[in-house]
Order: C-alpha cells, then sequence, then structure tokens
C-alpha cells in the first residue's frame, strides 16, 4: 500500500492542481490515501511530496491532502535518504506557509529530516531549498526547518555545484535575514561557496541573487 501511494501521487507530479480534473482526482485519492494501513516508508513518502510539485495550497482540496500526509509523514518509521529529503521538500515548491496544512507538514517533515543519516549531496541540498521558494521566516515550523537544513549543510560535501547554489538561494527569497535560523543557512551556503571552484552560468547566477 505504501508504495501504492507514493506511485500514485509521483505520477501527478506535471499535472497543476489549476485545473479542475486534477483538483477531483487529489479529492478521489485523498480518502484512499487516509485509510491505507500501511506506514510509508522513505521512498514512498519521498515520491509523494515530490509529486505535488505542480500543486497550490490555494485550492481546498491540495490542502486536505496535505493533512493527510502530514499525519503520514508523522507515522513514518523509516529514516529518510537523501534523495528522499531533496523530493520531500522541493514538491513543496508552491505551497505557501500562510496556509496552516503547509505548516503542520512541515512541522513533521523537521525530525525526519534531522533524523536523517545520510550527508545531503548538492542535488539533494539544492532541491530542499528550491521547495521552499513561496515560504515564510516568520512562523516558527519554517524556522525550525532552517536550523535543520544550516546543520546538513555544514556537514553536506565540501562544495556545491552552480546548479545547487543558484537553487538553494533562489528558495530563500522569501527569508528575512533579521532570523538567526536564516543567517545561519547563510552562513553554512556561503562556507561552501567559498570552498567551491565551479563556475555558475547566468542562469544559476541570476537564481543566486534573486533569492
Amino acid at each position: 500500500e505504501a508504495q501504492n501511494v507514493g506511485n500514485a501521487l509521483y505520477g501527478l507530479r506535471n499535472m497543476s492542481s489549476d485545473h479542475r480534473e486534477v483538483r477531483a482526482v487529489i479529492a478521489a485519492l485523498t480518502p484512499k490515501i487516509a485509510t491505507a494501513r500501511e506506514d510509508l516508508n522513505g521512498q514512498a513518502l519521498g515520491n509523494s511530496l515530490y509529486g505535488l510539485q505542480s500543486m497550490s495550497s490555494k485550492e481546498s482540496e491540495v490542502r486536505f491532502l496535505l493533512a493527510v500526509l502530514a499525519t503520514k509523514v508523522t507515522r513514518t518509521w523509516e529514516e529518510l535518504k537523501a534523495q528522499e529529503v531533496g523530493n520531500a521538500l522541493y514538491g513543496l515548491k508552491r505551497m505557501s506557509t500562510d496556509v496552516p496544512e503547509v505548516r503542520i507538514l512541515i512541522s513533521a517533515l523537521v525530525p525526519k529530516v534531522a533524523a536523517s543519516p545520510e550527508i545531503l549531496d548538492a542535488q539533494a541540498i539544492g532541491n530542499s531549498f528550491y521547495g521552499l521558494q513561496n515560504m515564510k521566516s516568520d512562523n516558527p515550523e519554517v524556522l525550525s526547518l532552517l536550523a535543520v537544513m544550516a546543520e546538513k549543510v555544514a556537514m553536506s560535501c565540501p562544495e556545491l555545484d552552480g546548479q545547487a547554489m543558484g537553487n538553494s538561494l533562489y528558495g530563500l527569497q522569501g527569508m528575512n535575514s533579521d532570523y538567526p535560523e536564516v543567517r545561519a543557512v547563510v552562513s553554512a551556503l556561503t562556507a561552501k561557496m567559498q570552498a567551491s571552484c565551479l563556475d555558475m552560468n547566468a542562469q544559476e547566477m541570476g537564481n543566486a541573487l534573486f533569492g
């Protein structure tokens, strides 16, 4: 059942909740996911959230699904691999923390990300921060996630490539540097940037500065 949940939502990754038919299938899937007896493993969790990347939290059907997934995330027993962390957070890129269900989901994800035993690679770091682009640092759930991510970045691979750096900084566009958690992330990313000898192309540079 866990794999079925992950596969079903992963299959929606290119479908936008702007369309009525997509919202209808989300509404039909949500009660099925809610009653699935098997807890999500790491892969199913990552795939499920990755599949939401074209979904917007402004839609009620998406919000109901997020509430169900938050419960599922809380019950996930398996430690997340680096790719699963990146996939899970990347899938939230159209989600706004103005919505309570998004904040609840983030709160459920924070301990799972913190407990991940794997060193995050450049792609996982870039994907993770890119998924935060519609989130704001004026709530405790996001600040908790940023604190965890700052530690993960500090412990990560020695350098980040241009795409990972551009995506990471782009994802911080809603964050206010008045918060120490935001500054901790910026400091951790700066250390990786200074250690990197890789060039950034024009798009990567634009993404970095836009953030």
